[in-house]
This record gives structure tokens, sequence and C-alpha cells, in this order.
């Protein structure tokens, strides 16, 4: 890649949100707010942590702690298209269109115009 785009790094995210403003509630978003928070999940696998404080020997699984310095390099972050589109687009019709283009069971026009058709109006 070329210099001037830095290292951007592709990701996925899950969003911690508070509906109900009680004190519990708040000191469960306050505790999301720290690196140990997550430190079940890195070290059980399948997870990245977004605080910059985590490290790498927070992760039990030795592929995500080469993915964990990785993202530690990055000069900026970008969800992927189907991140940003409607949830019955993005998690639905585009998932499994794109799944059965790249099987060769349709066509790139055919998985396109299907993307296209499931699209909220």
């Amino acid at each position: 890649m070329d210099e001037q785009y830095g290292k951007p790094f592709l990701v996925a995210g899950d969003i911690m949100a508070m509906f109900n403003d009680r004190p519990e509630v708040r000191a469960l978003m306050e505790y999301f707010t720290v690196p140990e928070s997550a430190s079940g999940w890195l070290e059980a696998g399948g997870a990245l942590a977004a605080h910059q404080t985590a490290t790498p020997d927070m992760y039990g699984v030795e592929l995500e702690r080469g993915i964990a310095e990785l993202v530690a390099q990055a000069t900026s972050f970008r969800f992927d298209g189907s991140d940003l589109m409607p949830g019955e687009v993005g998690a639905g019709s585009f998932w499994e269109q794109i799944s059965a283009y790249v099987a060769g069971s349709i066509d790139l026009d055919t998985a396109v115009q299907e993307i296209d058709a499931s699209w909220p109006r």
C-alpha cells in the first residue's frame, strides 16, 4: 500500500449503550471504559480490545496477539461496507448474495441486483 495512506485497519465492532439511567447501569458503563473489562473476552479469544492501553499479553490466543500488535500500529480504522448498511442488507442480502457469487452459484450482476432490490425504501 502506498505510504501516503498510512496504516489503515479494517474493523468491526460492538457498541455498549445505556438505556436505563440507574446507578448500577452507570457503574457497568464506567467499567467498560477500562481495559480490564475486556480481559475475559481477550483471554478466551475471538475479540480485540478497543482500549489503547490493552497490551498484547492480555490475549490468550497467539494469532490475536499478533493482530493486536497490528491494530496498535494502525493510523486509521474503518468499518467494512456491510457494517454501514441497514441490518437486513449488511447482515442479510449482502452477505447471502456475495457468498453465492464467491461460491460461483450466481454471477456478479445478479448478486448486485438482488442486493439493490433488498435495500429498504
